[in-house]
């Protein structure tokens, strides 16, 4: 059976409250286990380089060996480089209705030209703070469309991160636990070619999101049940999480993810970077 590699990967680094993003420094670093961080390069109007606060933990966290990448620009709307899925529009119902009554409200703001600036804009802010050019790519809320990847292969990205294996989490999200939504089986359970030069490295899904002392052993067997079946697939395992969400009042959410690195171990499964998966699926 093939080896198995482990992604924990997070969002939204560079946004708000940093002493939450410090707190999951220290439990990765207690539990020895890398993670890909999609980082906001000019959130709040600001740019990251420019952030005081931040910038001394983004430079802990790459002398930790954490892979850094790009996520949106702003991040000041879930549609900024495309519309988010379906799973992902059901958690915030103003919004989907306001797609499905005004999709040009959205879609306008879509063009090639408009995508590939901000891309343009927010890759330089965060080779400045990175010392290193960011090569992978993440959207706020996973939106999408065709002029974005268009725009990061013309630009040389390598891959992007947007796509989910089972959406389930987010039902989870929604406390929707009896909805029986399965894994997407059209969907390639590994990265594979998107464009020329572009690799789409998907997700399973998000297990922790503002959880409660008592949701640990059903996010936790959701988690499991995922890995479980990756395993028996001879896949990768890949996670989305956001450090506000599983820190501070939230740390339940790492609870869960001590439970699963320990299970993990047991399988015998080795902890990577995104960056690392990629170039191992031999993508690149």
């Amino acid at each position: 059976m093939p080896e198995t590699l482990f992604v924990l990967t997070n969002d939204d680094a560079g946004s708000q409250e940093p002493h939450l993003f410090a707190e999951l420094l220290d439990f990765l670093q207690a539990e020895e286990v890398p993670a890909t961080f999609f980082v906001v390069p000019l959130h709040s109007g600001q740019p990251l380089d420019c952030k005081p606060q931040w910038m001394p933990l983004i430079e802990r966290a790459l002398a930790a060996g954490h892979d850094l990448e790009h996520h949106a620009y702003t991040h000041s709307s879930c549609f900024e480089f495309g519309v988010p899925p379906y799973f992902m529009l059901d958690i915030m119902p103003e919004a989907r209705d306001k797609y499905i009554e005004e999709p040009t409200y959205f879609t306008q703001h879509h063009g090639y030209e408009t995508l590939r600036e901000k891309l343009e804009q927010g890759r330089e802010i965060l080779t400045r703070a990175f010392g290193y050019t960011p090569r992978g790519f993440r959207s706020p809320c996973l939106s999408s469309c065709d002029n974005l990847y268009q725009a990061l292969a013309d630009m040389d990205f390598v891959f992007c991160s947007n796509e989910v294996i089972n959406p389930l989490g987010w039902r989870y999200i929604n406390r929707a636990y009896e909805t029986g939504e399965g894994w997407h089986t059209d969907l390639p359970h590994e990265p594979y070619s998107r464009l020329p030069g572009l690799v789409e490295a998907p997700m399973h899904s998000e297990y922790t999101w503002y959880l409660e002392a008592g949701d640990v052993d059903r996010h936790f067997a959701l988690a499991k049940a995922d890995l479980d079946r990756a395993i028996a697939e001879g896949k990768p395992f890949v996670t989305l999480s956001h450090y506000y969400a599983m820190t501070g009042q939230w740390a339940t959410g790492l609870q869960v993810y001590a439970r699963l690195f320990a299970y993990a171990r047991e399988r015998g499964v080795r902890f990577t970077t995104l960056r690392e998966l990629v170039a191992a699926q031999n993508q690149v």
